[in-house]
């Protein structure tokens, strides 16, 4: 269980990220102050998270733990894939099934596109936690790093399809379809700050306890 919190947390963290390069879309496209007032709702907690991330880093540790950091951080890195495929998948939701106005290029098709992906990035993140937990060996851990290399880059493919899907969308009216389009946007932002809030509330625990012993 332990493990696919450690993807949860990659996932919900390069979320946030691409989210808030979101919110600077909307800021230049859209409206500059809902676009401005989404980037800080998120990007406080979110800046929260990473220097509480980078305090417990600095905290002095045996190589036990440090090797056991590291391979936490291998499985971590397997949700920056699944984050560029769930923001690829929700935009081309915006542009085929909501505003529609754009076309399918994946010679698959909607929505069997979005399941090739998965195909590849879940057995992967099994394969990851395999060759970690399991085998326990030095080669086992470069192999793991080159396949999260690899699953990382097929990632940042699906992140630049939904990159090019924000393209698609038409100037916004004010109709029913960019209402939708701005209610799920605004959830999905509102959730992972909630999940940031959650993060930091974990981390601190520990530095807590720290400076009360």
């Amino acid at each position: 269980m332990s493990h696919t919190k450690n993807v949860a947390e990659g996932f919900v963290a390069a979320a946030s990220a691409i989210w808030l390069l979101l919110c600077a879309w909307v800021s230049s496209t859209v409206n500059l102050w809902l676009g401005l007032g989404a980037f800080l709702f998120l990007a406080i907690p979110f800046a929260g998270r990473v220097i509480l991330l980078l305090k417990n880093l600095k905290v002095k540790t045996t190589i036990q733990t440090r090797v056991k950091q590291a391979k936490n951080a291998l499985m971590s890195l397997q949700g920056i894939a699944f984050a560029c495929w769930f923001f690829d998948v929700i935009s081309t939701v915006f542009v085929l099934n909501i505003q529609r106005s754009g076309d399918e290029l994946n010679i698959l098709g909607w929505p069997y596109s979005a399941l090739g992906a998965l195909a590849f990035y879940v057995p992967v993140t099994f394969a990851a936690y395999y060759l970690l937990f399991k085998v326990k060996s030095k080669e086992s851990f470069y192999a793991t790093a080159a396949l999260t290399v690899v699953s990382i880059f097929i990632g940042l493919m699906n992140l630049n399809a939904g990159l090019l899907n924000l393209t698609q969308l038409y100037t916004f009216n004010l109709s029913m379809e960019d209402f939708v389009i701005f209610g799920i946007w605004l959830a999905i932002m509102a959730s992972l700050s909630v999940f940031n809030v959650l993060a930091i509330v974990k981390r601190a625990k520990p530095f807590a306890k720290a400076e009360v012993n």
